[in-house]
């Protein structure tokens, strides 16, 4: 994707600016985060920590977020990093994703991502997730590529 194709601060799917203040406002007001019930609390270049409070979908019987929204969740902080993570422009996709489940995670939920390195367009992301305890309920490791969407369509300036 060529840089050229940077769209106007109006569209949500590019942060307004670099400031880490623009890239909170950028990620909180991402629709996916909203409906997910996602709050980003800090971004940086390498890393990110979100909250989420309850379970927006109804949760299992036993009161723990359900495994397919743990997923998405972390699925979308990868992608809220990488976006952080990448030259200007280049709209990640989820190159492959993998979690592990290690006990039920009960909300309030936080959700711990780092940055594990990578190259121009690849980058490797790991999203811990923290149950109310702050124990360690869940580990999602991914491989996120860079312009690897190819974006929306871009409106004509």
């Amino acid at each position: 994707m060529s840089h050229e194709a940077i769209p106007s601060e109006a569209e949500w799917w590019y942060p307004a600016g670099g400031a880490t203040v623009d890239w909170l406002t950028w990620v909180n007001a991402l629709p996916y985060c909203r409906d997910l019930g996602l709050v980003c609390t800090e971004i940086d270049p390498t890393s990110a920590i979100f909250r989420m409070e309850r379970s927006t979908l109804t949760p299992n019987p036993n009161g723990a977020v359900n495994g397919g929204t743990v997923t998405a969740a972390a699925d979308q902080i990868m992608g809220a990093l990488t976006m952080r993570m990448s030259e200007p422009g280049l709209l990640p996709a989820t190159g492959s994703l993998h979690i592990q489940f290690h006990s039920p995670a009960r909300p309030p939920l936080t959700f711990r991502a780092t940055g594990l390195g990578g190259g121009r367009r690849t980058k490797f992301v790991e999203v811990a997730v923290e149950d109310r305890d702050g124990n360690r309920c869940a580990t999602s490791q991914g491989t996120m590529i860079a312009g690897g969407s190819g974006g929306p369509p871009l409106p004509s300036s």
